[in-house]
C-alpha cells in the first residue's frame, strides 16, 4: 500500500494492526505522521516515520512475533536499551513493551506468524522456548542490514509492481527469507540434543558437503524447503560450505543457486503455454524481485525474461520470429 500519512498521532498508532499499545507525545509534534504496510501472505512489514517524540507501551496479539528495527537519525530506548544498527527489539506474544524515542523516530517492523518462526526455528537448532521473552537481541550490524535490506526492498518491489507479491510461491519465498534473516541475527545457543548428536562427529568430506548442496538446492527450486536453510540441511558450516562450493565450482553456494534458478526459470519460459506470465513463472521458482532477476537474466543471457517468453509462445503460434541484432 501507499505511504498514509496521519493528522495526528492516535489515528497514526491506530493504524498499526496486530498490536495493542498506547503512544503519548511528548514533544512538540510538526511533523508528519507517515506509515506504511505490505502484507505478505503471513508476514507483515511496516515502515513508520513519528511526528514527534513519544512513549510508547503495548503488546503483540497471540500467535505472533514481531521484530522493531531503529532506522538512522532516530534516539529510541526499548525494553530499557538503546536500538542501533547492531540489534532490534524482539517482541513475543502478549508480552508488554515499553520505550521511548527523544526525537521523532523512524523505524521497520516486521510480523511474524508463531507456527512460521517456531518451524524455522527447529530447523536452525534454536531454542524454541527463548522466542517467548520479549528482549533486546545485538547481532552484528550486516546480519541486522541484512533484514533492513530485505524490508526495505519489499517496500520498493511492490512500489514498482503491485502484483509482486499476488503469487503463493513468491510469498513463501520472501516469507523464509525475511524469517530466516530475522533468527541468524539471534545469538542462540543450540539445543541441547541436537548439540550432543553433533559433539564428536567426524568432518564431513568435500564431495559429500557438495553433494548434499546440491540436493537442496534442488528441492528448493521445487519449492520444498528454503534455500537458506542450506547450511542445517547439509549439516556443515557456512565457511565449510563456501569453501566447498569454490573448491568444486568456483563460487559460494548462493551463487551456485542464483545460476541454477535462472536457468530453471529460462527452461520453463521457453516451454510457457498461453496465459503464462513472467510474473507467474518466476514466483514458480520463489522469485518476488523481479527487477533484479531480470538484471541478471538478461546479464547471463543476453535476452530479457519477457523476450524470451515471447519468443517462445511465438514459436508455438508459427509466428517467425525475427533474430535480434546484438
Amino acid at each position: 500500500m501507499p505511504s498514509l500519512t496521519f493528522p495526528d498521532f492516535e489515528a497514526y498508532s491506530n493504524a498499526v494492526n496486530g498490536i495493542d499499545g498506547e503512544m503519548r507525545v511528548t514533544g512538540r509534534s510538526d511533523a508528519a505522521w507517515v506509515l506504511s504496510t505490505l502484507e505478505i501472505g503471513d508476514i507483515g512489514v511496516l515502515h513508520g516515520m513519528d511526528g514527534a517524540s513519544v512513549t510508547y507501551r503495548g503488546a503483540l496479539h497471540a500467535a505472533r512475533f514481531g521484530v522493531y528495527l531503529s532506522l538512522p537519525g532516530s534516539d529510541t530506548e526499548l525494553e530499557g536499551e538503546q536500538v542501533g544498527d547492531d540489534g532490534y527489539i524482539w517482541m513475543a506474544p502478549r508480552q508488554e513493551m515499553q520505550g521511548f524515542t527523544r526525537v521523532p523516530a523512524r523505524f521497520l517492523g516486521v510480523d511474524l506468524a508463531e507456527a512460521r518462526v517456531l518451524g524455522q526455528a527447529v530447523r536452525m537448532g534454536l531454542d524454541t522456548q527463548a522466542l517467548y521473552r520479549t528482549t533486546h537481541v545485538r547481532s552484528n550490524p550486516q546480519a541486522v542490514a541484512e533484514v533492513v535490506a530485505l524490508t526495505q526492498r519489499a517496500f520498493d518491489v511492490h512500489a514498482e509492481n503491485p502484483e509482486a507479491f499476488a503469487e503463493p510461491a513468491a510469498q513463501q519465498a520472501f516469507a523464509a527469507q525475511i524469517t530466516t534473516a530475522v533468527l541468524q541475527c539471534r545469538p542462540l545457543p543450540v539445543c541441547p540434543s541436537l548439540a550432543a548428536s553433533r559433539r564428536g562427529r567426524p568432518p564431513l568430506p568435500r564431495k559429500e558437503i557438495v553433494r548434499r548442496g546440491i540436493d537442496h538446492i534442488q528441492r528448493s527450486l521445487r519449492g520444498e524447503v528454503p534455500f537458506s536453510d542450506i547450511p542445517f540441511a547439509v549439516g556443515a558450516s557456512q565457511r565449510s560450505l563456501n569453501r566447498a562450493f569454490g573448491d568444486a565450482f568456483g563460487m559460494a553456494p548462493r551463487q551456485f543457486y542464483v545460476v541454477e534458478r535462472l536457468h530453471a526459470i529460462r527452461s520453463a519460459l521457453r516451454s510457457a503455454r498461453p496465459g503464462d506470465t513472467v510474473t507467474g513463472i518466476c514466483a514458480r521458482f520463489g522469485v518476488w524481485d523481479l527487477g533484479r532477476m531480470a538484471a541478471l537474466y538478461s546479464r547471463l543471457f543476453n535476452i530479457l525474461p519477457a523476450q524470451e517468453l515471447s519468443r517462445a509462445l511465438a514459436a508455438q503460434a508459427g509466428v517467425p520470429v525475427v533474430a535480434r541484432r546484438r
